[in-house]
Formats: C-alpha cells, sequence, structure tokens
C-alpha cells in the first residue's frame, strides 16, 4: 500500500509489531501502548476487510476467544458504575486486538516464531538484570522487601514472564523443527541458569510454584513419550527425587516452626535484673524461631534502651509503617532474648538498623535464602489463626479478599455485580463483614476465577470458560508445547492474581494466547 509516495509493507509491518509488542512486555507500559496502536494502525490501513471478514467466519474459535471481552459490553446491564466500566471495558479490549488482528494475518513460520520469542527473552534479561542491579544497590531505587527491585510492573507478573521465557527458549533449544547454529544451546542454557537463579532471588511464591509445576508436568510427559528404557528411568527418577526434596525441606520448614519452647507458666520469673516488672500474656501464643513473643516483656525498660541509640521514636512507626515497638519485641523473640534491658544490650548495631527497617526477625536478614520466606508463609497462616489482623501480610489478606468474594457470589450466584461494580461490591461487603483490614487494603479478589465469578455470575463465568477453553480443543492444542505451557503458566497465575485486570497481564494473555493458537502456520 502506498500513502504520500511511501510504500508500506503491511506484512513486514506486522511481524516487526508483533517482535515490539514482545520486547516492550517486560520493559515498559507506554512502548507496549505504542506497539499496539502500530498493529492496529497496520491492520486498518492494510485494507482488505473482506478476506479478513472470511477467515474470521471460516476460523469461528477466534469469535468465540474474544467472547471473554463481549460479555464485559453484556454485562454492562447489570452496573451501576458506568465510569469504572468503561475503564474495565477499555483495558479488556486488548481482549479484542490480538486475536482478530493475528487472526486474521498471515500465518507466521516456526523460524518466525523463534525470532519474536528471542527478542522476548533478551527484553525480559535486560528486565531481571536492572532488578538484580537494584537488589544489589548498583541501581539506586528505593526499596522496602524484595518485590519492590521489579521496576516496571508487579514482582508476580515478571515472574510470570521469566516463567514464558524459561520455557520458550528450553523448546527452542531441544525442538528438532527449529534450526540452530552451534552457539545457540550453550548461550539460551546460561540463559535459562541466570533466569532460573533470578526467580530464586525475587522470592515470588507464585513464579516459582508456576515454575515447578510445569516443569515436572513437561518433563514428567517428556519421560512418558521416550521409548529407551534408561532415559525414561533417569527422567523420572530425577523427578521423584527433587519432588521429595521439596516435599521434606517444606516439612522440615513447618515443624521446625511449630517446635516450640518448653516454659512452665507457674514458675514464671516475675522481676527482671533491674527489679521491673515483667508482663507475661499467657493467653498470646505468638511464636517467633519457637519463642513466645509475649512472656517476659518489660516494656519499660525497652523503651529507655531504645531510645538511648535510635532517633526512631519507641512509640512510632519503623520504616515499614509497623509499630516500632512490636518489631522490636518480636526481634528479640527471634533471637531468643527476654524483651528487657539485658536482652536489648545483646543486640549489635545492624540488629538495631534492622528494627529501623521493618524487620522483625533476624532470620529476615538472609535475603537470598529460601527459608525465611517459608517461615514467613507459614508465620501468617499461623497468626490469623490466633486471630490476628491479616492487614500488611500477603497471604492472609488474599484469605480474607477470597472469603469477601465467597460472600459477594453468594448474593450474586446467577448474574454477578455487573462489569463495572466490582470494587462497590468489595467495599460494602468488607464493611458487612467487619473485616479487619484498614481501608486502604480492602482490595479485590486476587483470584480471576472468583472475580469472573462475582461479575458475571454463574451463567457469564461458564460462558467465559467455554471462550477460553474451546479454541484450545478445537485446535487440538494439547500438543502445542509453547501454547499448552502458556495456558497453564497463565491458568496457575489465575488462582493467586488478577491476572486480566491489568494492562500488562491482559496483554500477556491476549498475546500468546493468539500468537501460539492463532498465529503459527
Amino acid at each position: 500500500m502506498r500513502i504520500f509516495n511511501i510504500t508500506f509493507n503491511h506484512i513486514k509491518l506486522y511481524y516487526l509489531g508483533l517482535i515490539l509488542t514482545a520486547i516492550c512486555l517486560p520493559l515498559s507500559k507506554f512502548a507496549l501502548s505504542v506497539s499496539m496502536i502500530v498493529l492496529l494502525s497496520n491492520w486498518i490501513l492494510e485494507l482488505d476487510f473482506k478476506r479478513k471478514w472470511e477467515e474470521i467466519k471460516k476460523n469461528h474459535s477466534i469469535l468465540i476467544f474474544t467472547g471473554i471481552f463481549f460479555v464485559h459490553i453484556l454485562w454492562l446491564i447489570n452496573t451501576s458504575n458506568f465510569k469504572y466500566a468503561f475503564h474495565d471495558i477499555g483495558n479488556k479490549a486488548i481482549l479484542l486486538l490480538f486475536p482478530i488482528i493475528i487472526g486474521t494475518s498471515r500465518k507466521l513460520t516456526t523460524q518466525q516464531v523463534k525470532t519474536i520469542l528471542i527478542w522476548f527473552s533478551l527484553a525480559v534479561i535486560a528486565s531481571t538484570v536492572i532488578s538484580a542491579f537494584i537488589l544489589f544497590g548498583i541501581i539506586n531505587y528505593p526499596i522496602q522487601n524484595i518485590r519492590d527491585i521489579s521496576a516496571f510492573m508487579s514482582h508476580i507478573r515478571l515472574s510470570l514472564l521469566i516463567n514464558i521465557a524459561i520455557f520458550s527458549l528450553a523448546y527452542i533449544i531441544f525442538s528438532k523443527d527449529i534450526k540452530k547454529t552451534q552457539y545457540e544451546i550453550p548461550a539460551y542454557s546460561v540463559i535459562i541458569i541466570w533466569l532460573i537463579i533470578f526467580l530464586y532471588l525475587l522470592k515470588s511464591f507464585t513464579g516459582i510454584i508456576i515454575f515447578f509445576t510445569c516443569l515436572f508436568l513437561v518433563v514428567g510427559i517428556i519421560s512418558f513419550k521416550i521409548k529407551e528404557i534408561v532415559p525414561k528411568l533417569f527422567l523420572q527418577v530425577a523427578l521423584v527425587t527433587v519432588f521429595l526434596l521439596i516435599a521434606s525441606f517444606i516439612t522440615h520448614s513447618i515443624s521446625k516452626y511449630f517446635t516450640v519452647e518448653k516454659i512452665d507458666v507457674h514458675n514464671l520469673e516475675k522481676l527482671t535484673q533491674n527489679g521491673n516488672q515483667y508482663k507475661h500474656s499467657l493467653n498470646e501464643q505468638q511464636i517467633e524461631n519457637g519463642n513466645y513473643v509475649w512472656f517476659y516483656v518489660c516494656q519499660d525498660e525497652l523503651k529507655n534502651e531504645w531510645e538511648k541509640v535510635s532517633s526512631v521514636p519507641y512509640e512510632g512507626l519503623d520504616n515499614k509503617g509497623q509499630e516500632l515497638r512490636f518489631t522490636l519485641i518480636r526481634y528479640l523473640t527471634s533471637k531468643g532474648f527476654r524483651k528487657d534491658s539485658v536482652g536489648f544490650s545483646k543486640l549489635l548495631s545492624k540488629d538495631i538498623r534492622n528494627i529501623e527497617d521493618g524487620m522483625a526477625n533476624y532470620i529476615f536478614e538472609n535475603k537470598y535464602a529460601i527459608y525465611p520466606k517459608i517461615y514467613d508463609a507459614i508465620w501468617q497462616i499461623d497468626v490469623y489463626r490466633k486471630g490476628s489482623n491479616p492487614s500488611g501480610n500477603s497471604i492472609t489478606s488474599r484469605v480474607e479478599f477470597a472469603k469477601t468474594a465467597l460472600s459477594i457470589i453468594k448474593q450474586n450466584f446467577w448474574f454477578g455485580v455487573g462489569t463495572g461494580d466490582v470494587q462497590d461490591s468489595f467495599n460494602v461487603q468488607y464493611e458487612t463483614n467487619k473485616s479487619q483490614l484498614p481501608y486502604k487494603n480492602r482490595l479485590r479478589a486476587h483470584n480471576q476465577y472468583l472475580t469472573f465469578f462475582l461479575t458475571f455470575g454463574i451463567f457469564g463465568f461458564i460462558f467465559l470458560l467455554f471462550s477460553m477453553f474451546y479454541p484450545v480443543f478445537k485446535y487440538k492444542a494439547f500438543d502445542n508445547y509453547l501454547f499448552i505451557v502458556f495456558f497453564l503458566i497463565a491458568l496457575l497465575s489465575f488462582l493467586n492474581e488478577d491476572t486480566l485486570e491489568t494492562q500488562i497481564g491482559v496483554t500477556f494473555f491476549s498475546y500468546f494466547y493468539s500468537l501460539f493458537l492463532f498465529g503459527r502456520k
């Protein structure tokens, strides 16, 4: 096509637009929007709408998948907050964009898909390297916890993209259908190793669980397809061994957490060495590293000693916004010290900095170890079971989100609350449930399945599942490695995130779904 004497090669522009989208996905929301505008503009300027319409009619799976978008339009009938509804529909339009553009454009060769995945993986590497520089202090970027090192998106979204890159590069390495030079296999292997290491450094439970789930399923399926007995058994034994090691580590961590000091509550000392009164809260069973938090506490001595060494007020907040005195008490407990002047005197200057920074247990000082992350998960569940406020804890907050979502579903089972009324319904339900969560932490379900159900009710929910799964069966995609791995990653992420409620999340889903299912020859 020629415009102002400029000839446009729409096939090349389409291909470059897909590459640009893949590059921007891990790096820039703004550039990602530009790449989508490029793709849409090229698709419109290409014209040839008759052929494209015939393509859609011939391949009705494209229309069925776009039903995920159209159900949001239909459920405007059942909404009252149109301002949010139209904002949400604007985000969800991406579910319309990629399947139609990719589904009606020239199919990509295996080598072209390989090129797209390599560019995508390089962009993911760039994002992880920048994050690593932030983690190690090479880039001066303020962070409060490990999740903040992901500068371009949430750490969970980044972990999803890392998983796509890992399993895509593995496919390129082992696929006999993809041409490779002698240097590519070692290069891709090094990249995979780095991405796995970074996934560990990122400490995203969602990303790590998804990685091991996909790894076990992929390697397990491959092992059953191998005819030679020795490699078949080797893979299967290796899988079982890794599974047992992980299970053993988790079991040991749980056992270690609940191994609690033995205390005779009838013979507790009443006075500190300075003659001040101890307070023992016998009904409080909170523990840190097996030590009871609320035994042997003398806050008068702690306040006096703390204000000698720190400018942060004892009754003020630490750098995480937590009450500092509670952080101090938990930290001393984690060390096995009594909460008095003698116990305080055993703290080093680095311990004081840790407490000021909101570190409530000294084991979190080792930010590269996995045990502190598991410990934190167990601790959150334990204190929640004992009636503590779930606020500020990711796991227990999600439990509260889910309980609230289920309450909304019970009241709106058949038709949901409508496209625009999701957050409004949560706000009302939190008040009804008398939730302990503060207003700023009263978020949505953080579970895409629950969000769909409470938004559209049982009928809309079933239709959405049909829209997602019908094309998979129609295309017989179970032998399509790239698609199935992506789809598994997405479905698992839905359990712990509202993946389709953000630009990055909905682009990730729509782009790779369309590319791997509708875009290949």
